[in-house]
Formats: structure tokens, sequence, C-alpha cells
């Protein structure tokens, strides 16, 4: 704040000086901080509990300002208009740095003043001083509504107190100078802030919660006594800064707020997963967590259930899914590793560590850094396959240390030592380095084939049975039954001849010993073993008399 020689004025009568001071610069095309002003006068109006409007007071008849009391028992407000001069400054002769304070529910007011600040106090008498500093403490005051000449004892007190202080030259820390002594309440109950959702953290590390589940419950303080604060105002049950409320952003899409005179209410309007980072306050379906253990594998329950899982642990030798956890879920994204006997379920599954020998994973889509574990899934996506296990329809593979692969196509990028591979329809390999490697045609080695199998004799047959009584009985239906029953049989003939048009692919040379085989429908084999060369695709052909393994010279005698 600035005290200063000016070139113009204009004088006005407003409840806001700041708003005031902005018009007045936005009219001459001015910044605000182009202009300071002086207080000419301060008018104070009250309204007691038998009046329907603001009166002006003056001198205090009724003794409001010495019988504390009187004014709270007749719940006294107070508004202050001021009359101010707005002037351009010339010449700056007071400047102060400081910070405003205040208590618990704006009861009192106290300025910080910071030793930075300009007081000229070696060229002007102590009492001058004292004089301008507590004008220009009437004038924050006022710009910042805080009430002025009322209950301000304690102020002019220590600015007397400052005055001398400043004269010995000791102002070199900041000071704390009171600017107004309000009436604080009489607290009956304090408030109280309930965090409901971390009960359920406490016992599951995280908060899964329900629509329209209480998070968060605002207890409000009562008051037995009111009080008032610096800006004039009634201290009552109905008026609280509600310090120990909740202080964060709340989502308003997924958490709504219910509040009356007693409390505050924060409720889910989703179910997921609270999310608090103290800034903020919101339900989200996507799980964030450093690690699950058994004892806090309660997470979701059901697959179709929307819920996106991801546990980051950033410590290796810790397993982010620990030993024994159970986790079902839509979505699961796992950073970390995977611990003993653990079982994930997902519609969605990635882990960027690796799976456990003893862990299983079952999915519709799977992808895997480094997989030691079993996995059952539609599609899977695999870095290093490093002895697990995989029953598929389709996997890639990108490079192998071993394990085993049920599924109808595989790929693989790089295939080391050990490893086999039973498919139906394909196999399609870039590089085999390694020898043991065997790599297998035979829809009889994956077992979601025989339970698809199973399933459609179990279709055919009754739908066979059905056909019986329709052709006694319905007869238009026996076309439509015809069709059914002939899709079936379809279907399971491409399994049961699946050998006849599979193939198996190896692009680069073989470096060793390794194993190709072809099942055949009456369990018949051809079966080849590799030399270190390279080798057009291996597939079946069959004639009149022979069936035939290419590129090779394998063959069995056709049946006649």
């Amino acid at each position: 704040m600035i005290i200063v020689i000016y070139l113009h004025n204009k004088k006005i009568k407003t409840k806001n000086i700041s708003n005031s001071i902005g018009k007045f610069a936005a009219e001459h095309l001015l910044k605000t901080s182009e202009y300071d002003f002086n207080i000419n006068q301060v008018d104070t109006y009250i309204k007691t509990i038998a009046d329907d409007d603001f009166l002006l007071y003056k001198d205090d008849p009724k003794n409001y300002y010495n019988d504390k009391n009187k004014l709270i028992n007749e719940h006294v407000q107070f508004q202050q208009f001021y009359i101010i001069t707005i002037k351009a400054p010339i010449k700056c002769v007071l400047s102060l740095d400081y910070t405003i304070k205040y208590t618990d529910n704006n009861t009192s007011a106290y300025i910080i003043l910071n030793p930075d600040s300009h007081i000229p106090y070696k060229t002007y008498k102590p009492k001058e001083i004292y004089l301008l500093l507590l004008k220009e403490l009437n004038k924050i005051k006022a710009q910042n509504k805080i009430l002025v000449n009322i209950f301000d004892n304690q102020m002019k007190d220590k600015l007397k107190a400052f005055t001398k202080h400043l004269y010995q030259g000791k102002f070199s820390k900041k000071i704390k100078i009171p600017l107004f002594d309000g009436i604080e309440p009489e607290i009956s109950r304090n408030s109280k802030l309930i965090m409901h959702f971390l009960k359920k953290q406490n016992n599951h590390q995280v908060a899964e919660v329900n629509e329209g589940e209480v998070l968060v419950e605002f207890i409000k303080p009562i008051f037995g006594k009111n009080g008032l604060n610096a800006f004039g105002e009634i201290i009552t049950n109905n008026y609280s800064n509600n310090k120990d409320d909740l202080e964060a952003d709340i989502d308003s899409d997924t958490i709504e707020i219910i509040e009356d005179e007693k409390t505050k209410i924060y409720k889910s309007k989703i179910k997921g997963y609270v999310q608090f980072n103290k800034k903020e306050l919101y339900i989200d379906n996507k799980l964030k967590i450093s690690k699950l253990s058994r004892v806090q594998n309660a997470l979701a329950k059901d697959e179709d259930n929307n819920i996106e899982v991801t546990v980051s642990q950033n410590d290796t030798s810790i397993d982010s899914i620990g030993e024994g956890v159970r986790l079902t879920s839509e979505s699961i994204h796992i950073n970390g590793h995977i611990g003993a006997k653990s079982v994930l379920e997902a519609v969605n599954l990635k882990i960027d560590g690796a799976t456990h020998t003893e862990s299983i994973q079952k999915a519709k889509f799977a992808d895997i850094n480094r997989h030691k574990g079993k996995l059952r899934c539609h599609k899977a996506k695999i870095k290093l396959l490093e002895g697990g296990v995989i029953h598929a329809t389709h996997v890639e593979v990108e490079a192998s240390l071993g394990g085993t692969i049920y599924a109808e196509d595989v790929i693989i990028g790089h295939v080391k030592n050990n490893l086999k591979v039973y498919a139906s329809n394909s196999i399609t390999i870039r590089l085999v380095s390694g020898e043991d490697n065997l790599f297998k045609i035979n829809y009889r080695d994956i077992p979601t084939l025989n339970s698809k199998l199973n399933f459609l004799d179990k279709e055919i047959e009754d739908l066979k049975y059905t056909l019986d009584g329709a052709l006694k009985h319905t007869q238009s239906q026996v076309p439509i039954l015809k069709d059914k029953i002939k899709k079936l049989q379809n279907q399971k003939y491409k399994i049961v001849n699946s050998a006849k048009s599979a193939k198996i692919t190896i692009t680069e040379p073989l470096k060793g010993l390794n194993t190709i085989t072809f099942t055949l429908n009456d369990k018949d084999e051809l079966t080849y073993k590799t030399d270190a060369r390279l080798y057009k695709p291996f597939y079946i052909e069959e004639s009149e008399d022979y069936i035939i393994l290419h590129p090779t010279n394998k063959k069995i005698p056709t049946e006649s």
C-alpha cells in the first residue's frame, strides 16, 4: 500500500473499495495499480434481531463495542460504507510489504509486516510515523472488508509498540500486528471429517465403492454461543468457514454432494475405485495401486464390471501381485511381477513383468512380457516364453526359452531349445537356433478343440432327436433343423481334418535336430527329424496311394 501526493481526485461512497477503484480506472483507461485512495469517512450500519434492515449507527449509544455479551445476545451484524477519495499518485511516502492472516471462522485478522517494507522513520517523528501507519492499516482493512474503528484496541497498542521498536532499529524480522479482535463462538460440538472410504482402503489397500455409497462425511460444528467475525458477520451454526471440511476438488460427474445445516455428505454416483491424492477426489473405473497381497484381493468379483485395474510396483524385488492373490476384472494391467499361486482373470490382461511358474492367468486378450506360468486365453502376445504353458486360439511369441503352446495358430520369432508347440492350423517361425524342439500338428492335443468337438457332438445329437420329432409332427421345421445340423457337422469336419490343410513354416535355416509331426484323423503320424539346413514349408499331401509329408520324402500308405 502507498501513501502519496496526488494530481487529481474523485470522492465517492462505496462498500467495496477495490471494485470502485477498478471501475474508476477503467473509465480513464488506466490500470487499477495507477490509483490510490484516502479514507475520508467511515459510516457503520448495524442490524439486530429486532431490525428488518441495517441502520446507521454512531457513537455506540447501545454500548455494543464494550459489552460483547449484549452484542451477541442481540445478534448484532455490521456493515460499513466508506467515503473515499480516489487519487493518482505522484510521490511515494510509505510502502508496506505484507500478508493478511485470519483465525478460524475469520474471527480475528492479523497483518504480517515484512522488513522489506519502506517506512521512512528517520525523516519523520515517531508520532507522525504512528499516524501514517494507522492510516495505512485502516486502508488495508477497508480494502479487505475488515471492520474499521471497531474492536481495534489491540491493533493500536501493538502499532505503538512497533513504532518504538522501529526507532530502535530492531525491525529485522517479520512482525505480526492484530487488525481486528472479534468474538470467538463457544463450540459445544467440534466439527469432524470422516473419510469412510479410507476404512475400506485399510482393509484392501484400495477402496472399491458402489453407486450411492457415502465416501466422506463432514459433521459441522455446533456453537453453544454465537460469535462475530472480522467482516461484521454473526458466526452461528449456519456460518462456518469449515476449515475441517475436505479440501479437494470434487468431480461432480462421479461424486454427489448433499449438504444441510448439520452435515455435508459426499456420495458416489457410480461404482468404481476412489482416487484421492489430497488435491482431487473422484471415482474411476481404473484402479492404480503399487501392489496386491492375498489379504487384499477382494477387488472385483464380476468380469463384466467395467473396472480397469492397474498394479504398479517399482521395486523389482517385490511382486506386484503377491502369493495367493485372486483378482478378477474387465481389464487388468500389472506393471511388475506375478507371485506364486495367484490367479488373474480378465477380458484384457497386460503384464509388464514376469509370471510365476505356479501362477494362472485367464483372459480373452493377454499381453505378457515374460511368461513362466499357465495362461488360458483367446489371443496371446508373449515377448519371452520362459517355460510357461499357453492354451489359446492364436499365439504370438517374440522369443522362446522353452515351454509349451496349445493353439490353432502360432507365430514365433526366435526359438531356442525345449519348446513344444501343438497346433491345428499353422505354426510359423522365423528362426530356430536350438535343438530338441517339437512342432506338431494335431487337434487332439489341444484341449479347447476337444471341448468344442464334445460340444458339437452334443448339439448334433440334440438336433437329430428334435429332427426325429419334427419328421413326425412339424414338417415345416425339418429344413431348418437339417441346415443347423449340416453347419455343425461342417465345423466338426474342419477340426478333425485340419491336418490336411495345416502348414509349418520356418523361414531361416535350422541349426540342429528338431521334430516335425503331423497327426492324421485316423491317428497315423508323419514325423520328421530336421537337419541343420533350410526347409520349405512343411505340409501333407494325399494321393491315391500315399500321404506325403512335404518337403521331405516321409510318407505312409493310404487306406484302401
